[in-house]
């Protein structure tokens, strides 16, 4: 298990929703299409997503945009 250098935080999909301004079924399509960080189950039906990832993506949608 790798080490995490900073302190780890679960978010739900209304968090990751409103961090990428993405809808719900558009996280779900880039997720199952490998373009999107995977989610994690923590229960039957609870299903979140690590901050650190999330923001991740974001920072690399960026630098793709600008670096074009």
């Amino acid at each position: 298990m790798e080490k995490a250098t900073q302190k780890e935080r679960f978010i739900r999909i209304d968090e990751v929703s409103r961090l990428t301004s993405l809808s719900d079924s558009t996280i779900y399509r880039k997720m199952n299409a490998g373009d999107f960080p995977q989610n994690i189950s923590i229960g039957t039906n609870s299903k979140v997503w690590l901050e650190s990832e999330i923001q991740h993506w974001i920072a690399e949608q960026i630098h793709k945009n600008r670096n074009q």
